[in-house]
């Protein structure tokens, strides 16, 4: 009904029966979610950057706010891990059983090149709690694995992530990656095959925000 308003209204005030319909289409898509996955959140980096400033006036206000320091060592530890190590050092000190500080903290160690360190860091997070962040930990595992040319290795972390998420599109298309570049064709293809199928059931804004990886997925069988 609030469609076909839409379209009297905008037919009658353009005189267009067109521009009516590319109205109500325009309208359906961006609450459709039409874009959610095709397009970049280009909003992002200033929303991260107002927080980031947020955070930083509040430390100033108050330097031993400990969730406060670990929630920016979230938005810091990949582009400068050296402030985030420093923010983490005192929250881990006092609550060694914190997962979220020690994630943050793997990811720093990662973001300087320290793998082993961070993959430490990273494993104790997962210890303390097995599903935090419903698998990013070994997504981000993975990557850095990857990235160092230890591909069995990061296969593992990425399975480990779709042990926690099983509707973990982008983990399984990085799983097949990693397989492949050990020499384990039918592992994955089998990954692949997963990314494409395995979030079927899940909510359509999840399905949405997978579109990306299916497709991905869907290249990499055919080319490999």
């Amino acid at each position: 009904m609030k469609s076909w308003l839409l379209y009297l209204g905008v037919s009658w005030l353009t005189q267009s029966p067109l521009l009516g319909i590319l109205a109500v289409a325009a309208i359906w898509l961006a609450g459709g979610g039409w874009w959610v996955g095709r397009l970049p959140d280009v909003l992002g980096p200033w929303r991260r950057f107002q927080r980031v400033r947020q955070l930083r006036e509040a430390l100033l206000v108050n330097p031993h706010d400990l969730v406060v320091r670990t929630e920016l060592a979230g938005f810091v530890a990949d582009r400068e891990p050296a402030e985030a190590e420093s923010l983490l050092q005192e929250v881990i000190r006092r609550y060694p059983e914190n997962e979220l500080a020690h994630y943050h903290r793997g990811r720093a160690f990662l973001a300087r090149g320290l793998v082993e360190e961070g993959r430490a860091e990273i494993e104790e997070a997962l210890r303390l709690r097995r599903d935090l962040r419903w698998g990013e930990p070994g997504v981000v595992l993975g990557d850095a694995l990857l990235g160092a040319r230890r591909p069995a290795d990061a296969l593992s972390a990425y399975l480990q992530a779709t042990d926690v998420h099983g509707s973990f599109a982008e983990a399984w298309f990085k799983a097949g990656v990693a397989a492949k570049a050990a020499g384990r064709v039918a592992e994955a293809r089998r990954c692949w095959g997963l990314a494409l199928t395995s979030s079927a059931g899940a909510p359509p804004y999840k399905r949405r925000k997978d579109r990306l990886w299916r497709w991905r997925a869907w290249f990499a069988q055919r080319q490999g």
